[in-house]
């Protein structure tokens, strides 16, 4: 007598499922992942947000890099994500956040790798590049990346001092706050206090010291610290390189 047996579920489940096309779960991923093929060896951080869109699209870039055994790993804005990627040699920086954050792209500047895109139309998209500002703490040598703008301000300006230098100039100035942006290679300070009329410089390096009070420090529209010490700001010419694919 023939008879048959159904296989047990667990072994059915070990079969191999055929990968599933890209295009069905987004359609920018086939080709952000060529990109990211190409843009070297190391490994690609792939920034996402934290709702389901973002976290399936996540794991199908994740899967067909593995396919093409491109290491990649996951970040998201969430702070100290990025500790994931020390001591990590990062090939290219993938948004599947979107434009409206900025988690990205300064993430891609600090690693100075290209950041990957969805392009925002059916034609080819041109890689951009911008200026950026480097901000190094004096004592830790630890780099960070500002895209806009950097602020320092004092908790209590009746009492703080800061000592900025540049181009062997040294101004000390009771009560101070300072800003800094970057256009065309250069930064462009300004700077002032209680007894100092506003000035403004443009250079390309600048060392700022705190001293007598705590102050903050912001980082494009971000507190970042308690800003003690001495940090210095740098520009950095086409820092950031934005590529549509």
């Amino acid at each position: 007598m023939e008879t048959t047996t159904d296989a047990p579920g667990f072994a059915r489940s070990r079969r191999q499922r055929p990968a599933q096309d890209p295009a069905q779960i987004w359609a920018p991923l086939a080709d952000l992942t060529e990109a990211a093929v190409a843009a070297g060896s190391g490994t690609v951080a792939i920034t996402r947000g934290f709702d389901r869109n973002s976290r399936q699209r996540a794991k199908a870039l994740r899967d067909l890099l593995s396919q093409r055994d491109v290491p990649a790993i996951e970040v998201t804005p969430a702070p100290g994500s990025d500790r994931l990627l020390a001591d990590v040699a990062v090939s290219a920086v993938v948004n599947l956040i979107g434009a409206g954050s900025w988690q990205p792209y300064r993430l891609a500047a600090q690693l100075r790798a290209p950041v990957l895109t969805p392009k925002p139309s059916t034609e080819p998209g041109e890689e951009v590049s911008r200026d950026v500002i480097a901000l190094a703490g004096e004592e830790s040598g630890k780099r960070d990346v500002a895209l806009s703008h950097i602020a320092v301000r004092g908790d209590n300006p009746a009492e703080g001092r800061l000592t900025v230098t540049f181009d062997e100039t040294e101004q000390v100035i009771d009560g101070g706050w300072l800003t800094a942006t970057v256009s065309e290679g250069r930064l462009s300070v300004q700077f002032g206090g209680q007894d100092l009329a506003e000035q403004s410089v443009s250079c390309g390096r600048i060392r700022i010291e705190a001293s007598d009070a705590p102050h903050r420090l912001v980082r494009d529209e971000l507190p970042i610290a308690d800003f003690e010490g001495a940090v210095v700001l740098s520009a950095e010419p086409a820092g950031l390189k934005v590529r549509p694919v």
